[in-house]
């Protein structure tokens, strides 16, 4: 669980913290370096504390601002036409390091360069270069740590691995059953309690208060909800909710699915192919128009519709919490991507299988035995196993 937000966001110790993790990125340290880094880390806490964010933010940088909102070349522009980036040195001969080709900020043991104090003019000197460079860089290191500040504060992530399921109990009294290789990302605010669905499915247990609606995203979907419980999977094929309890409401932001989509041809289920409303940018979410689920109802999003299903099975699209995997009529491909969430031995469909047959029937998620068992005994399949895998191939 990441820890939420801060008292104060104290720029010095982060700038700081911000050159030592290049310096440490970059190349090697020699011992006299490492004195120094080591001397810093145990002279407050803060100083562990603001390095450990900014390994986790730099690591996490991808997902920090999945919508786009800050460009990296603006950043760099901005950071390297700041002149309080410009570090003066002094005149007095001090410990530096050479810039190597492979690692520029990486220190060498037993180099001393003197500053030269009348520089050839327009000409900079390569300590001026080098302190310029670190300084750009844990520039725009800082700005990535200040938006990830944002983004992070009030905000608590919880994960799980493969095969692992948690039982989470949230502020208010919510209750979230995370499944086998699952994330979300939980953030109350005063007027809403958002949960983002980054990966996987959660069963949500929801507190009533009708002062702060209870809002979960995934992808482009939100579902809103108050004192219900309702189940969200988010898969390759799009984002199934199953209503258990109560009511919710599911829009979609942007509005970018057209009216005129359908899937499924013209079957007696494109009735239940509903267009999603838009929803105004920048503003709260408005829920009139959208969706409503009553409980024993399921719909399915995908990029272009929401598709109720007309015979939902609510019991099978929960009976993960039981470790229970269901399956009606599905694909080897569905097979295989709810079988991989529990086992690292991968179940690997070969393209000529693919359509050949469907599965129905109800196995263990803790088991993959019995699983195994029935598709080696399909007429028309070939079973392959190997310490990484379980290979199905449709014989000839």
């Amino acid at each position: 669980m990441e820890r939420s937000g801060r008292a104060q966001f104290n720029t010095q110790i982060y700038e700081e913290a911000c050159e030592w993790f290049i310096e440490c990125r970059a190349g090697d340290l020699d011992a006299a370096a490492r004195v120094e880094f080591d001397r810093w880390l145990r002279k407050s806490p803060e100083h562990q504390g603001a390095y450990l964010e900014i390994a986790a933010i730099w690591n996490e940088g991808p997902v920090l601002d999945s919508a786009n909102r800050w460009d990296l070349d603006t950043l760099i522009a901005q950071a390297s036409e700041d002149p309080d980036n410009v570090v003066v040195l002094g005149r007095s001969a001090r410990p530096v390091s050479p810039v190597p080709q492979a690692a520029p900020f990486a220190r060498t043991p037993g180099n001393i360069e003197t500053i030269n104090p009348a520089p050839a003019p327009g000409s900079v000197p390569a300590t001026h270069r080098r302190r310029r460079g670190v300084a750009v860089a844990a520039s725009i290191l800082l700005a990535a740590v200040s938006i990830g500040v944002y983004m992070h504060a009030s905000s608590d992530v919880y994960t799980t691995a493969v095969g692992e399921q948690r039982s989470i109990t949230l502020a208010d009294g919510t209750t979230v059953e995370l499944n086998s290789l699952s994330r979300i990302r939980v953030r109350y605010s005063k007027y809403e309690r958002n949960i983002d669905l980054v990966d996987g499915q959660a069963l949500f247990r929801v507190a009533r208060d009708t002062a702060r609606p209870f809002v979960v995203r995934s992808g482009e979907t939100r579902v809103r909800a108050v004192g219900t419980q309702f189940d969200v999977y988010r898969k390759t094929s799009g984002i199934t909710v199953t209503v258990v309890e109560g009511r919710v409401a599911i829009l979609e932001d942007g509005g970018k699915r057209a009216a005129s989509s359908r899937e499924g041809g013209s079957g007696p289920d494109t009735s239940l192919t509903t267009p999603l409303p838009a929803v105004s940018a920048g503003g709260p979410p408005t829920f009139a128009g959208s969706i409503l689920l009553a409980a024993g109802e399921q719909v399915t999003v995908t990029s272009q519709t929401a598709r109720k299903n007309p015979h939902p099975n609510v019991a099978g699209a929960t009976a993960w919490t039981q470790h229970q995997l269901v399956f009606d009529a599905a694909s080897l491909s569905d097979v295989a991507e709810e079988f991989n969430r529990y086992n690292k031995r991968k179940l690997v469909i070969d393209p000529s299988a693919l359509g050949s047959t469907h599965i129905s029937g109800v196995f263990l998620s803790t088991d993959p035995a019995p699983l195994i068992r029935f598709l080696r005994d399909r007429p028309g399949l070939r079973v392959t196993e190997t310490s990484t895998q379980i290979r199905i191939e449709k014989t000839v």
